[in-house]
């Protein structure tokens, strides 16, 4: 009952916050244009040298790809600057990450109150900082336990240039960083709408732990939804390769983004039914 109720509640948020949506939606095309243009001009080039089976490559000769390519990590000044410049372009965005999630928190906020009207841009300027300093918490949690996975998968990887059967050892590893990574940034989130609200994160943060079933769920329910897309996306690229494919990959990340707020307002209002049961 509580998820059904979140999840509705959170699809009556999003018809308010339309414009958001479309705004997002921009911005993840620039995004997306931009790793078009960069794959298009710096990874393409390289890949096209890769020593395949089908063209006569080797187990040899993909090691010596592989030697080759760290070498021109550590020496070609081309490779440097390709690599600064996405290095760059990638943090920009992971720092702007927060404050559109106080943007979207603090219109949840207004609307929960009852007031109309554009609340994100305003929430960007009073909330951007303090939700920054608990994505910045998150980013060290979700990395601390790369500082032990690491060297175990480098090591894995590694031993499976010659033989392609030991990646399924790396896998386990994966999925028990990923499901950490969800459950940290989950938590986080519910921190962040304490502290945006101004009525505590700690307390917000327990809450957490009381509806993380329902919390698991609604996640689950509209990563599926995420899920469909991305498996459309990748069937017709495979299927229906043309004009078709790009126009559903240029047209994804609308829905893409729409499952994601939609998943923040659900959660708001999960948190919401907590800390003011009516």
């Amino acid at each position: 009952m509580m998820v059904r109720t979140s999840l509705t509640r959170g699809w009556r948020s999003m018809k308010e916050q339309s414009y958001i949506l479309i705004l997002l939606f921009i911005y993840r095309l620039l995004w997306g244009y931009f790793l078009y243009r960069f794959v298009r001009s710096a990874v393409i080039p390289v890949m096209q040298h890769y020593p395949t089976a089908d063209a006569g490559g080797s187990a040899l000769g993909r090691l010596l790809f592989y030697i080759e390519g760290q070498f021109a990590l550590s020496s070609d000044s081309a490779v440097h600057g390709w690599l600064l410049m996405l290095l760059a372009l990638s943090l920009l965005r992971l720092l702007a990450s927060p404050f559109i999630r106080a943007g979207l928190i603090y219109e949840l906020h207004q609307e929960s109150k009852g007031e109309r009207g554009l609340f994100f841009f305003p929430g960007m300027k009073l909330h951007g900082l303090s939700v920054l300093l608990l994505s910045l918490v998150e980013w060290l949690l979700a990395l601390l336990p790369l500082w032990w996975l690491a060297p175990k998968v480098y090591g894995l990887l590694l031993s499976s240039v010659m033989d392609y059967s030991k990646l399924l050892t790396v896998v386990p590893y994966i999925l028990a960083w990923l499901v950490y990574l969800y459950l940290v940034r989950l938590f986080i989130l519910y921190m962040q709408f304490g502290c945006t609200a101004g009525n505590g994160m700690f307390s917000s943060l327990l809450i957490a732990f009381q509806v993380l079933f329902s919390a698991i769920l609604i996640s689950l329910v509209l990563g599926a939804g995420g899920l469909a897309l991305l498996l459309i996306s990748g069937l017709t690229g495979i299927f229906a390769p043309g004009l078709s494919a790009l126009l559903v990959r240029q047209l994804c990340p609308l829905p893409a983004t729409l499952f994601r707020m939609w998943g923040v307002a659900a959660q708001y209002h999960l948190w919401h039914s907590k800390r003011f049961p009516q």
